[in-house]
């Protein structure tokens, strides 16, 4: 199997801004508008946009009672890199009342306008979520009345539990949120709350991909909270593929394929069993939860060496969310895993179509698969595409016994080091400002987080 290099890149707010200056000039753009305007989702929109749209017509709709919960989006900067890789740096602003008016659908004004209302607690719950989506996370914070984050007193809420987590996650640091949800599952708050924030601590430990104890406890408490009310039909089948897709990642880790694969079974097993009825979020929730089980198929038949099933699963990525970078990302790969490299091209191809920072990755494993072929030339005009589009990455080469290293590339100024090298260590210095940053968020509240975002914003300048 051809074993592909693991494309990263830098989370610090200094590095988001300069992957908004570099998207503003990449001419990239994102084929899809939902999540800067709410414009109506078309054929090159993902699941999670056009879930992100339902879920903003259901809450306009005084439907927010039949939203279910739903996986985060896979960046919490969409709106900003989307309206950057238009070119539009006003679309970037912290304040949902400042976005440009002719990029704005009559959907995107009635959610600012019903947020700003009396809400439900349910409808609060949605609003909270979606304004995350949209990249507000001050708003979504006071919607669920969290103004203050304070790590070393915070309760959570039973019915906003989740939706806290959530608003967490944007203001400290990642092992910060994860202690406090551990917390969170061991206390006395109802068992589904229980549930979701011990997951939450199983998919984070998770993708480090390696055994720790919050691990081992958050899978553990998940299984317990889950046994002390069962859930029966819909919604429970949902969640018990949830489950046991969770749960997967413990054996995974420790690289015990045959049991991940019996509970990822399970998992399948539970989802089959689900039938969403005629309503449009129960068919999206099916949707979602099909997207992520076989987006962690993929990848763990392909650490197992398993390319052929891994493409099989891939297959069902296609059908399920074709506007989604991260499945022509897993076809690649999967493709790529099995030999099959000029099909491991159109499907890279197609991620890049889609635009935006997704296609970064997809150009720079393009790239990889073009030096394979011997075609050097194609192979650095992809490398150039994909670093044009986002400067703040770094690769490291996977070898067959899972060995890694930094994948060196030619750049200006590089002196040969590797990527990885080089870009590790700036990495670390710059995580080091970010949990400050972030500390700082957590003391000062909304104003410093409005703060920060402008200061970004006019950097972009």
């Amino acid at each position: 199997m051809t074993a592909m290099p693991r494309y990263r890149t830098d989370p610090s707010p200094r590095a988001l801004a300069a992957r908004l200056r570099a998207l503003r000039t990449a001419d990239v753009p994102v084929a899809c508008g939902v999540y800067a305007g709410l414009s109506t989702p078309g054929p090159a929109s993902a699941l999670h946009a056009r879930t992100t749209h339902s879920m903003a017509k259901a809450f306009v709709a005084g439907a927010s009672a039949g939203v279910p919960r739903f996986e985060p989006p896979p960046s919490a900067h969409l709106r900003l890199l989307t309206a950057a890789s238009w070119g539009r740096l006003d679309g970037v602003g912290a304040d949902m009342t400042t976005f440009p008016a002719d990029l704005a659908s009559g959907l995107w004004w009635r959610v600012h306008e019903h947020a700003a209302g009396s809400l439900s607690a349910a409808e609060r719950r949605v609003a909270c979520d979606l304004l995350l989506r949209l990249g507000y996370p001050q708003r979504a914070a006071s919607v669920i009345g969290l103004s203050v984050i304070d790590a070393r007193r915070h309760v959570f809420a039973p019915e906003f539990a989740v939706e806290q987590l959530a608003v967490l996650r944007c203001h400290l640091p990642a092992s910060a949120v994860e202690a406090m949800a551990l917390h969170g599952a061991r206390s006395s708050l109802p068992p589904e709350t229980r549930r979701d924030l011990a997951l939450f601590v199983v998919f984070r430990a998770a993708a480090r991909g390696v055994d720790s104890t919050s691990l081992q406890a958050g899978a553990a408490l998940a299984v317990k909270a889950a046994s002390e009310r069962p859930q029966n039909g819909f919604t429970g089948a949902l969640s018990r593929a949830r489950l046991h897709r969770a749960i997967a990642a413990v054996p995974f880790v420790r690289r015990d394929i045959q049991e991940t694969h019996r509970l990822l079974g399970r998992a399948l097993e539970s989802l089959a069993s689900a039938t969403p009825g005629d309503a449009e979020m129960d068919r999206l929730a099916w949707l979602d939860e099909a997207y992520a089980l076989h987006c962690l198929l993929v990848r763990t038949h392909l650490a197992a060496g398993l390319g052929q099933r891994a493409v099989a699963c891939a297959d069902e990525l296609v059908e399920l969310s074709p506007g989604d970078d991260r499945t022509w990302a897993l076809k690649g790969d999967a493709l790529a895993a099995c030999g099959l490299l000029d099909d491991a091209l159109d499907a890279y191809g197609r991620g890049i179509a889609l635009g935006g920072w997704g296609a970064a990755r997809a150009a720079y494993l393009r790239g990889f698969v073009l030096e394979r072929l011997g075609r050097a030339a194609e192979a650095a005009e992809d490398n150039v595409l994909s670093q044009r589009i986002d400067p703040t990455s770094s690769v490291v080469s996977a070898g067959i016994g899972g060995d890694q290293q930094p994948q060196v590339r030619s750049e200006p100024g590089a002196r040969g080091r590797g990527v990885g090298e080089r870009r590790d260590a700036g990495r670390r210095r710059a995580q080091t400002r970010a949990v400050q940053v972030r500390a700082d968020l957590a003391h000062a509240g909304e104003q410093a987080v409005r703060q920060v975002v402008q200061a970004a914003v006019r950097g972009l300048g």
